[in-house]
């Protein structure tokens, strides 16, 4: 009965929401579409204008552009041959040009074709060189008849100076030219196109007279009515009880005007179409809105329906029913939110399962890490009780014959000095390592900056010594460093003297006798690259990762205590470098850092 009852009250709003707005809505959307048709023709008109005018302004600016490059190579050239050469050879390639010519302030003038004015000719007086005359840039004239053609023409031109002589370049166009351009606009049914110059004196315009007259009285009335046109804009006009939109556009630097006139009715006529389509639609709609008000009634509730059970599902934990209603209603942006936030909870699920596999791994890794550390721990205590016990294996083994007089009285001091030099060298153990600790935990730099030249000549002479002690081949790979003077690198001395001779150690430690030993210094951008290549076994992939940890040493290594490569690290961060490492089995290792430079000075 609850259904029946939300059923009945639904039909009974849509059929009164349709009958009460139909009427109003058929008004305001006829209203509206009118409106609508006249605005677009207007935003068309102005539009449509500047289109035209852009493609006539970027047609005289690429004709401007030739004048131009004309001027230039003129004026860089005193032959009056090579500058009729230059006219003619303009002319040719320009189509749109009649003859490009040239009028100087001595009535001179020269013709691409070598046409000679009459001796009454005046080139003063020609439009062309009144309104150029003097002008850097290129202006265009008004129509005027051409004294070599005998016929209506419009110019290009601009002001030049040749031997001294100040004048005026000009090209002229054919009008017919332009009267072609103006045909192929095309504005409505019925428009058509008017270009003005700079002295609102027609250019070019239809060739019917009633058209002429037509926009005589639409320019008069603009006139008028709107205190002309300035910018880019479209108005309407009434003339004779007809209504023409008029389109007008302005081409920039060349001072042309362009109009597109049109009755409105050009661009209404399909709204009147529209509007009795209109009238016959809603007639239908009113008919069928009963019986699709009933239909929908009864399709809402299933729809309900199907949400309550769905969101029943999502209740008990079930998220694998997709939730889908096609209702383009409230109904059917319920049924998608809803089965939104199913995909979102079926995510949260999924993520805190996919989160505790990611802590179970991590907590494996940290396992491992932990595993690792105390190995490299417990070799480092082994290694250091090691040559911790023996010194005071031998310091006992003296004290007990002193004890038990087993000693002669003559080697007493012997042994008395054996034992402060077993003492000493466990002193020194203990220190390093503690000072290494320390250094690490507390690293303070001194540095000081030197030129790039004298840092690689110090590396390398420290780095030729040690191989050769050592009985290693040294070979050295110095990018022309010596010879930049003006790059300066800050470096404590002693720390680097110890970070090179660490890796220098590994490199002896871990290669052959006879072997080559390479240092490479190379300049990387802002970077200078020190590193020794050695020859040795190399290390495998998992161990370059884990050879700058504390305490870690390869599986190769018998002896140390895993402190060489965790302090290098350290102490080439604290200056500002970063660690470079390569190394490939059976190949050789290649060990060292990056060191920011100084600017150039």
């Amino acid at each position: 009965m609850k259904t029946m009852r939300i059923r009945k009250k639904l039909l009974i709003t849509s059929f009164l929401t349709v009958a009460l707005a139909t009427f109003p809505i058929a008004i305001i959307s006829i209203h509206s579409l009118f409106q609508a048709s006249v605005n677009q023709a207007l935003d068309f008109g102005e539009k449509s204008a500047y289109y035209n005018s852009e493609i006539i302004n970027t047609w005289l600016e690429e004709k401007s552009m030739n004048i131009v490059h004309l001027t230039s190579q003129i004026s860089e050239t005193g032959d009056k041959d090579e500058v009729e050469r230059l006219l003619k050879q303009y002319s040719e390639t320009n189509e749109d040009f009649i003859s490009i010519f040239i009028g100087l302030e001595d009535n001179t003038m020269i013709d691409a074709y070598g046409w000679k004015p009459d001796p009454n000719y005046v080139v003063a007086e020609r439009p062309w060189y009144i309104k150029a005359y003097d002008t850097p840039k290129s202006v265009t004239t008004s129509v005027y008849m051409d004294a070599n053609k005998k016929e209506y023409v419009t110019a290009l031109a601009q002001g030049i100076e040749w031997q001294g002589l100040k004048g005026v370049i000009a090209g002229n166009i054919h009008v017919d030219y332009i009267v072609d351009k103006m045909d192929s606009i095309v504005y409505g049914k019925s428009g058509f196109a008017v270009l003005l110059d700079d002295s609102n004196h027609l250019i070019t315009g239809p060739q019917d007279e009633q058209k002429v007259e037509l926009f005589n009285q639409i320019n008069q009335k603009i006139k008028i009515d709107e205190g002309g046109l300035t910018t880019a804009e479209t108005v309407i006009v009434d003339v004779e009880s007809i209504q023409y939109i008029a389109a007008f556009s302005s081409i920039k630097g060349f001072n042309w005007n362009l109009f597109l006139i049109a009755p409105l009715d050009d661009f209404i006529g399909p709204a009147h179409k529209l509007k009795d389509q209109m009238i016959y639609t809603i007639a239908f709609i009113l008919g069928v809105a009963i019986i699709f008000g009933y239909i929908l009634s009864r399709s809402i509730s299933k729809p309900i329906e199907k949400l309550i059970e769905a969101v029943s599902h999502i209740a008990k934990g079930d998220f694998e029913n997709v939730i889908e209603i096609k209702s383009k209603d409230e109904i059917g942006e319920l049924s998608l939110e809803l089965d939104g936030m199913r995909r979102n909870l079926k995510k949260i699920f999924e993520s805190i399962k996919y989160e505790s596999r990611i802590i179970a791994m991590n907590s494996q890794s940290l396992s491992d890490h932990l595993k690792e550390t105390y190995q490299g721990t417990y070799r480092f205590l082994s290694l250091l009780s090691h040559d911790i016990k023996t010194p005071v294996t031998l310091i006992k083994g003296y004290v007990k014959a002193i004890e038990m007089d087993m000693v002669d009285k003559t080697k007493e001091k012997e042994y008395i000095e054996r034992i402060g030099y077993r003492a000493d060298q466990i002193e020194k153990i203990v220190g390093d390592i503690l000072d290494c600790t320390h250094e690490v935990n507390d690293m303070k730099i001194n540095k000081k900056s030197i030129s790039l030249s004298d840092y690689a000549n110090m590396v390398v002479y420290n780095s030729e010594n040690y191989c050769k002690n050592q009985n290693r081949f040294f070979v050295k790979e110095v990018e022309q460093i010596e010879l930049i003077k003006d790059i300066q690198v800050s470096v404590d001395l002693i720390k680097i003297h110890r970070v090179i001779n660490n890796i220098l150690s590994n490199a002896i430690k871990f290669s052959a006798e006879g072997s080559i030993i390479k240092l490479v210094i190379k300049l990387q951008s802002d970077l200078v690259l020190t590193y020794i290549q050695d020859e040795g076994k190399g290390i495998s992939m998992d161990e370059k990762d884990k050879i700058f940890n504390l305490f870690y040493q390869s599986e190769d290594s018998k002896k140390g205590y895993g402190l060489g490569l965790y302090i290098n690290k350290a102490m080439i961060e604290a200056h500002q470098g970063s660690i470079y490492f390569d190394s490939k089995i059976n190949q050789g290792t290649a060990s060292g850092f990056y060191l920011p430079i100084n600017k150039r000075t």
